[in-house]
């Protein structure tokens, strides 16, 4: 779990706030093409061994559009995935997008 925090806190000094905020404003309010693109991304995630559950409980996000995405996080930068997914400000490498 501290591993998890840890993780969660140097992305955010790497990459500030910007890119949580729109990924959580995009989870709210559902842009078809923004849906769409996270679709996408999350079939790619979903093979990675970094695609793991959240542990820390109170972070864990339920996705009714995407419930593959429910209560998962990437673990190599501690994102949760419903977020990051929705958001291009930072991308993951391995997207093909």
């Amino acid at each position: 779990m501290m591993q998890s925090f840890k993780k969660k806190m140097l992305s955010l000094m790497t990459n500030g706030l910007e890119p949580l905020e729109i990924g959580m404003r995009n989870f709210k309010h559902v842009d078809i093409d923004i849906e769409l693109l996270a679709m996408d991304r999350a079939k790619e995630c979903m093979g990675c061994e970094m695609f793991v559950y959240e542990p820390i409980s109170f972070l864990r996000v339920e996705d009714k559009n995407i419930p593959e995405l429910s209560n998962k996080m990437c673990d190599e930068c501690g994102c949760t995935l419903s977020y990051k997914l929705r958001q291009s400000k930072t991308k993951c490498k391995k997207w093909q997008d």
